[in-house]
């Protein structure tokens, strides 16, 4: 190979030459001893005479031919051209091209804790011939697995991959891979060493999702079994893509992920993902609930992690709530309301139904479509070395329900449950700012990036040690919360009471 790059240079420079002498040829009628390359195997250069052009007149042709360019020459140097370049076309074939049909596509890679030294490493590998033939996923009533699993012990993801290799019969790929599916137990323990593996491998995406398994991520990717999609792939694009009209979750790439883990003004976060524990045979509660944490009297369903949600589904698999990193190590979790409260405060909530306690009518509710009118205004500053961290929310909002029948649609009374609902969610962002500073020691909202104006130089922002002060932040919340439609109805009359 690189004597074939060697010739490929050498023609290269030639036809450069050629080029340039060519180029001065026909501005200049001759060609410069400066255009010629001092190769020994390159001729001396002729000077070309031309004429000046005039009307062609039979009498001058004679007079003419003494000043002609040698056409033999001419013809030489372009039967020598048309030659390189058809000796240069089959130099651009795919000597190393793997057939589609020769490779094993893999959609998803888990890590979990494996005897010391070891990780285990699960893979779920798609099978082409059922994905495109239409067969659904294996299911009690029969059916064709569009997946299968593999799963060894090894020291390293590279390693892993040639043992599995030695038992399949396609070659594995990991370009197509969907998600990266880490354990909490492996995660707790820190992920620099797998983390620098993936990055630096040309294999895996850099968009691919990062997720971390309350179970094991074996358990996890075994269970991921879509009902609605014959291709896993696709289930995983679409789940974790499902944070933009749910807002129960963040969804992280593996490239944004690793650059958090080694900022000096953020820190990572990750999916929260689970095997659901509630099974056909036992009845679902709300004991997995986190309202009793958050002081909270009322229970919603946002109040949940993944693992704990009160359902009953043919599909276990699940995802809600974040893994909070401090570095490396996973130091905590956030269940579905603080994720969306998350994902307001760094701008990237879209849209997501909430549900809130009537304030005047115990055990009813009102429901709220709400969104993100515009990107948060965060201003930091440092008063005697410890920040104060002003934020400043603004959300818009579409009436949904109010079971009680109150006629909060009023142009007097819509204040009501205006400023209801944004003290709810200015409360519930104060004690996630709290949680994470004060337990967690996180900065995941980069706040950090905010305050680097204070400084000047690189080395005064290292001094200022961002992430140790942030455990000392003063937050001060401002949420603004304004209703614009009611939808359909635009008087609610209430029920009337009975006798």
């Amino acid at each position: 190979m690189h004597k074939i790059g060697y010739w490929l240079l050498a023609i290269g420079c030639w036809l450069k030459t050629q080029l340039v002498r060519g180029f001065w040829f026909l501005v200049h009628g001759k060609i410069p001893q400066s255009a010629m390359p001092t190769a020994p195997f390159i001729r001396e250069p002729r000077t070309l005479k031309f004429r000046k052009l005039v009307p062609f007149n039979k009498g001058d042709a004679a007079k003419r031919q003494g000043d002609s360019v040698n056409w033999t020459q001419l013809s030489t140097k372009i039967l020598l051209f048309g030659i390189t370049v058809s000796l240069c076309l089959p130099l651009t074939g795919c000597y190393d091209a793997r057939e589609v049909d020769e490779l094993g596509y893999v959609m998803a890679v888990g890590l979990d804790k494996g005897d010391p030294g070891f990780v285990k490493m699960t893979l779920q590998i798609a099978i082409p011939k059922n994905i495109s033939g239409g067969g659904g996923e294996k299911s009690s009533g029969g059916g064709q697995e569009s997946s299968l699993i593999a799963m060894v012990e090894t020291h390293s993801i590279p390693i892993g991959l040639n043992n599995i290799n030695t038992f399949l019969s396609r070659q594995l790929i990991l370009a197509d891979a969907k998600v990266i599916v880490f354990s909490s137990e492996l995660a707790k323990e820190g992920l620099a060493p797998y983390l620098h593996s993936i990055i630096r491998s040309k294999d895996f995406r850099p968009t691919a999702f990062v997720a971390v398994s309350r179970t094991s991520a074996e358990e996890y990717i075994k269970n991921v079994a879509p009902k609605m999609e014959t291709n896993p792939a696709k289930y995983y694009e679409l789940n974790f893509n499902s944070y933009k009209y749910t807002g129960l979750f963040p969804a992280t790439n593996i490239h944004s992920f690793y650059f958090d883990t080694e900022s000096h003004e953020k820190q990572a976060i990750a999916t929260l993902a689970s095997v659901n524990k509630f099974g056909p045979d036992k009845d679902i509660n709300l004991g997995g609930s986190t309202a009793k944490e958050k002081g909270q009297s009322i229970t919603f369903l946002s109040d949940f992690k993944a693992g704990d949600i009160p359902r009953k589904s043919d599909l276990k698999s699940e995802i809600m709530g974040a893994a909070v990193f401090d570095g490396t190590k996973m130091v905590g979790e956030l269940d579905g309301e603080e994720s969306s409260f998350y994902l307001m405060t760094i701008g990237q909530y879209n849209y997501a139904n909430w549900s809130f306690s009537d304030p005047k009518h115990t055990g009813r509710f009102f429901a709220l479509n709400i969104k993100q009118g515009r990107k948060p205004n965060i201003k930091v500053r440092l008063v005697n070395g410890k920040p104060y961290i002003d934020i400043k929310i603004a959300l818009e909002a579409d009436i949904l329900s109010i079971q009680s029948g109150e006629n909060y649609e009023a142009p007097e009374r819509i204040g009501e449950i205006e400023n209801y609902a944004s003290k709810k969610i200015k409360e519930g962002m104060m004690k996630l700012f709290e949680k994470c500073a004060r337990e967690f020691h996180s900065d995941i909202f980069g706040f950090g990036s905010k305050a680097k104006y204070l400084v000047l130089t690189w080395k005064q922002w290292e001094a200022m040690h961002w992430l140790d002060i942030f455990k000392y932040s003063q937050f001060n919340t401002e949420v603004n919360l304004k209703i614009r439609r009611s939808g359909l109805i635009i008087r609610t009359i209430p029920e009337k009471q009975v006798q």
